[in-house]
């Protein structure tokens, strides 16, 4: 029997967020990079799954910026990577783990969340969310 660790409930999507991610912090030190296209392929309030082109290195003192839209809602939340796997030679699929240090945020992501897990019960692309389109798809999945 497998231990599920998640504290939080889970939004799965069919059709991936599109999001763009940046480092922003590597040992406690600030530091900036240019933001690159990734996919969120699940989200929480703990974290999500996200697929990139990007091979980050696996340790816990990366910090991530990433940034989505979620019920016409922009979000840029900070994360660290705390699972990296490899699906191709060129794709990695990352769990984030994510920090939010305002209870405010922390309480109108998770409203949102909510709302978002029970629209999507009736179609898989909303909107009012920053869904991947097709040529993003292609861009992270297929090739340059």
């Amino acid at each position: 029997m497998t231990y599920n660790q998640r504290e939080h409930f889970r939004v799965y999507l069919q059709i991936p967020l599109a999001a763009m991610c940046r480092i922003v912090g590597i040992a406690n030190k600030p530091s900036e990079t240019n933001y690159a296209q990734i996919a969120l392929k699940d989200i929480s309030l703990g974290g999500a799954r996200m697929h990139s082109k990007l091979d980050f290195p696996l340790h816990a003192n990366l910090l991530l910026e990433i940034s989505f839209t979620v019920i016409e809602q922009k979000y840029k939340i900070l994360g660290t990577i705390v699972r990296k796997t490899l699906v191709n030679s060129s794709l990695y699929e990352y769990g984030i783990k994510f920090i939010i240090a305002d209870a405010s945020t922390e309480q109108q992501f998770m409203k949102h969340l909510n709302i978002f897990s029970v629209r999507l019960r009736d179609t898989n692309v909303l909107g009012s969310c920053s869904f991947c389109t097709e040529e993003e798809l292609e861009s992270i999945y297929v090739g340059e």
